[in-house]
């Protein structure tokens, strides 16, 4: 998830199916239905072909404000997802705000997390469950879950792993919960200084402007002073 100064952002979801996945299973990536995602704004990308022979699909979903990025992450998540009350939060004013990020990552269920009500019941059970125990596969290296969040502003505190710029949390498939406490401030300073440069400009108008008012006045007396001895002189 990228979000911008403004709030506006986007969230991506990038999923890598490894190359056994695709050499027991050639068209897995194509039997992935995401029409519900599409009907709510999120773009779909084909599947490609990645340089290990994995394959890799892409969603996009892009959010004008905090509030939306945190409906678009519930709409992602559905009813089991691995976001539990997340939460973005933005606070102060225009220039200098400050950015939360609340909430805690956790799966539980196994693979039921991932799928809803209804695909269990058409499949009759969990996808892919009945694969990861045939061959006594361990969902932690079966599958793996990293939430990466960019915001805006100097971290000030954070659960997260930080790297260039990015917040990264791994999330845990045995149902262990990772909080996401994390909080930044973003200062504008261009706008800042700006904000502070107008005023002063607006100070040096007025202070500006008494000061012609008074030159105006100190001359116009000159004037009138030499105007009143002319007229006394014209008389004598």
């Amino acid at each position: 998830m990228v979000v911008n100064p403004d709030g506006s952002g986007n969230v991506t979801v990038t999923i890598d199916v490894d190359k056994e996945i695709v050499q027991r299973s050639p068209d897995i990536a194509d039997k992935l239905d995401f029409s519900d995602l599409e009907k709510n704004g999120w773009q779909l990308t084909k599947p490609v072909d990645t340089a290990s022979g994995g394959k890799q699909v892409v969603l996009v979903r892009n959010f004008a404000n905090e509030s939306e990025a945190t409906a678009v992450l519930a709409q992602l998540n559905g009813d089991r997802g691995p976001f539990r009350e997340v939460i973005l939060r933005r606070g102060g004013k225009a220039r200098d705000s400050s950015w939360n990020l609340s909430g805690r990552l956790e799966v539980t269920g196994g693979l039921q997390a991932f799928a809803d009500d209804q695909l269990i019941a058409a499949l009759g059970a969990t996808p892919y469950e009945n694969t990861v125990k045939s061959q006594n596969l361990d969902l932690g290296k079966a599958l793996t879950i990293e939430f990466v969040v960019s915001l805006p502003g100097e971290l000030k505190s954070s659960t997260a792993i930080p790297e260039n710029g990015t917040l990264t949390w791994r999330v845990a498939t045995d149902g262990t919960p990772v909080d996401l406490a994390t909080s930044t401030e973003n200062v504008d300073v261009v706008g800042t200084l700006g904000g502070i440069a107008s005023k002063i400009g607006l100070v040096l108008l007025i202070a500006w402007l008494g000061l012609m008012a008074v030159l105006g006045a100190l001359l116009y007396k000159r004037q009138y002073d030499r105007q009143r001895k002319r007229t006394s002189r014209s008389r004598n």
